[in-house]
Parts: C-alpha cells; structure tokens; sequence
C-alpha cells in the first residue's frame, strides 16, 4: 500500500471518528444540556411546521422567546428555516424534533469532512483549524446559531484553495470555472452576513484578503475584478434578505421589540430592570460601572474566552483539568508561531502581508468580543472567536506551498492537540454531559 494511500485512509478515519463522536454527543446527552439550545430548537421548530418567515408580532413567536424576551426569529438569521426543513424531512428517522435539528448540524460537519477529503494533499493543511479544539466539534454536536456559519466560512476556506491562483486563471484559462467559484464564494458570504454578526469582521477580513492575493500575485486589478464579483453577490443576497424582513414587519409597531421583551424576557431582564438598575449582573457592566480593563482584572475574560475556545460543555459547567488549557495554549501559540514564520520567510510580500492582516483582523475580533460582553452582555465564549480559525485557513489555503515547510514541526503539534482534544471532548464532555 503505498504512502499517500496510507496518508488517505487515515484522514478519512480521522474524519469518520469525529463525526461518531458528534452522533455520540448528539444522541447520548438531553435536550438543554447545552448554552441556549432550546432557544434555538424553538425558533428551528418553528420552521419544522411554517415556511413563512413570521412578523415580530406574530402570535406563532409566542413559544419562541428566551430569558433575554428575544426571539431569534427576529433576527435575520437564516439557518432557522434551513435546519426546519431539513428536519421536517428526517423527522421520521430522528424521533424527536430537536434530534432531527442536531443532525442538521452533524450534517454539515460531514461536508465539511468530505470537503477535506478532497482537497489536495498540499492544501489540506488551510482546514487545520477544525482538528485543534473540542470546542469547534462541541458546537456541530447539538443545535445551535453558530455551527452554519462556521460551516460557510470552511466552505469559502475550500473554495480559497481550489482557486488557484486566485487572482488570474490558471495557464488553461478555464475562466468559467474560477468565476462559478467566486459566484460561489459570493453566495456563500452573503449567507454567513445574514446568519451572525460576529462574522461581519470575517466579511471584512475576506475583502482584505483578495487584496494579499493581488499582492502576491502582483495583479491588484485583478484582485479588484474578483472581490468586486464576491461582494456584489453577497450584497445582494444580504439586501434580498433584509428587504424582505423589512417586507414582513412592515406593519409592525415601532414598540413591539421593547414590549414582547417586557413581555417574555426573565424578571432581572427586563428593560423596565434595566432601566432601574436592578438588572442581571452581566447586562451592561459598562452602565453599571465596570470600566474596560475591569473585565479583565476583575473578571477574567481572557482566560474564560480561551477555555471556552478549547472544551467547556453544559452551560459552561463542564470543563477539564487546568493544566489541559495551558498545554493546548502552549501548542497553540507554537504552531501559530512556526505558521507564522513560514509565511514571512517563505510567502514573499504576499505572506508577510497576510499575516498582518491576520493579526489584525483576528484582533479585531476579539476586541468585538469583549465590546459586546463590556457594554450588552457578559458572554466570554469561545464561540464568538470562531471567524479567526476561518481566516486562518484562508491564508492557509493561499500560502500552503510556504506553510507545508513546516510540516515536520506542525504536523506532530496538529496531532497532539487533536489528540488532546479527543480526550476533552470523550472523557470531559461526553462523560459528564446531563444525560
């Protein structure tokens, strides 16, 4: 059996085990045993029974609202009505409904293992991020808003390395072909803009990224041309779903949001609360007093933002040993480290340009973070950092060539740390989650 058909198999085990313990978690822990799941499953069972997109004060939300008196109906989030349908179809199968919502998510994690599979051997190294952390497999094993965007950026992340080069066609110019894939991409970051703003900085991080292309192809016009196609199909699908949620609560009274929040949300939630000071603790601490380096200082969003990025499960109750955060933190930064390097030695003005991008667009994620937890609502989860590991694999995808240099060193440390992660996700989560 030859080298590279041995390399195969154990790629295609590897995405078959972690796609097992995706079922294992789906089918093994109970509804509610994760952040905010029956939320989401109440605004995916709407779509279950409905094809319409419903007005904010339509009486069907009635179910649909969490602590917060919000809905994510109310949202542009697109994935509600794709998990419903889908779910609608395997229900049968699934038994329950919010079994048949998990499997929409374990689904999508399964493309994006085929996804890997075929990618070239030299360009498998740009889907890397999603072997390194428990967390990323935590969030496809149950229901949630935050596995489809993920999934589109991995898809846009494929998409990177197959356009190769990806500023000019390739020398048989097979110029159809690189446009259906920027059409592609295009679709694909119209979708992730109307399924989570947190993944607005990833949308900008993408225009960046087609001008490093251009800079290390030396063709900024042709750089120009395809990030103009790309944002002229997400624009539209974006303003296609925006007008129509216009379209729909065109009717709707200025004060609903306000009242069905007074209505549905938990007593310390309310904006009547708010409004008097005696709201949640973790609702507007910039109102309340806390200045910005407090929320380091005083509650530690660093460290909990990191172990939330690398195995915490239940509703934040379940995590590892202390020492399993700060090994996986030490492998992080040495392979980030060595990654790094590669593309400044090795990727010319190109690569060096990319990693500045990196740093500052993952930077400015993480500044988003700490704005929403600072100033809306204490949330350090890891969760929200998330569009770094797509941006990651996009310079990956691009830069392969100078980052497989590295492969002596990262392959070992990719390995460790996925290693590392089976344990937390089977002998943490799997063996502690509320059955």
């Amino acid at each position: 059996m030859s080298r590279k058909l041995l390399k195969n198999l154990a790629f295609a085990v590897l995405a078959a085990g972690l796609l097992s313990l995706l079922v294992a978690m789906a089918t093994g822990s109970r509804l509610n045993a994760h952040p905010d799941e029956l939320d989401h499953v109440n605004a995916g069972r709407y779509f279950i029974q409905y094809w319409d997109f419903p007005a904010m004060d339509d009486p069907r939300l009635a179910h649909s609202f969490s602590n917060y008196g919000v809905t994510y109906l109310q949202q542009l989030d697109i994935v509600y009505f794709f998990a419903g349908r889908f779910a609608n179809l395997i229900l049968p199968l699934a038994g329950q409904d919010y079994m048949a919502l998990r499997f929409f998510d374990i689904f999508l994690f399964a493309i994006l293992m085929a996804l890997f599979l075929r990618l070239p051997d030299d360009r498998k190294i740009a889907f890397v991020p999603l072997f390194i952390t428990p967390q990323i497999w935590y969030v496809f094993s149950y229901f949630n808003g935050d596995a489809f965007p993920m999934f589109l950026t991995f898809c846009m992340v494929y998409l990177a390395a197959r356009l190769d080069p990806p500023v000019s066609p390739p020398p048989l110019d097979p110029r159809r072909v690189d446009t259906r894939r920027l059409l592609y991409m295009g679709a694909l970051l119209g979708l992730v803009c109307i399924s989570k703003q947190n993944y607005y900085v990833f949308a900008a991080f993408t225009l960046a990224f087609f001008g490093v292309c251009g800079l290390a192809g030396r063709d900024m016009g042709a750089a120009a041309k395809n990030a103009a196609l790309v944002f002229a199909v997400a624009a539209a699908l974006f303003a296609g779903r925006w007008g129509h949620n216009v379209y729909v609560n065109r009717t709707v009274r200025p004060e609903v949001p306000t009242q069905n929040a007074e209505k549905y949300a938990r007593e310390d939630y309310k904006p009547s609360a708010q409004e008097a000071g005696t709201q949640f603790w973790g609702l507007r601490m910039r109102d309340q007093g806390l200045t910005y380096p407090q929320l380091f200082s005083v509650w530690t969003w660093h460290i909990w933002s990191f172990r939330t990025s690398f195995g915490v499960y239940d509703y934040m109750k379940v995590y590892a040993p202390y020492i399993y955060y700060r090994y996986m933190g030490y492998l992080l930064w040495t392979l980030m480290g060595a990654l790094a390097l590669a593309l400044i030695l090795h990727g010319g003005r190109g690569g060096t340009t990319g990693v500045l991008v990196f740093v500052l667009f993952a930077g400015l994620t993480i500044f988003q973070s700490t704005w929403h937890s600072w100033t809306s609502d204490f949330q350090a989860q890891g969760r929200y950092l998330f569009p770094i590991g797509a941006m990651a694999g996009m310079l990956l995808a691009r830069f392969a060539k100078a980052a497989n240099r590295t492969l002596p060193v990262t392959g070992p440390l990719a390995a460790i740390m996925c290693a590392m992660s089976v344990y937390s996700f089977v002998w943490v989560g799997l063996a502690h989650i509320q059955k």
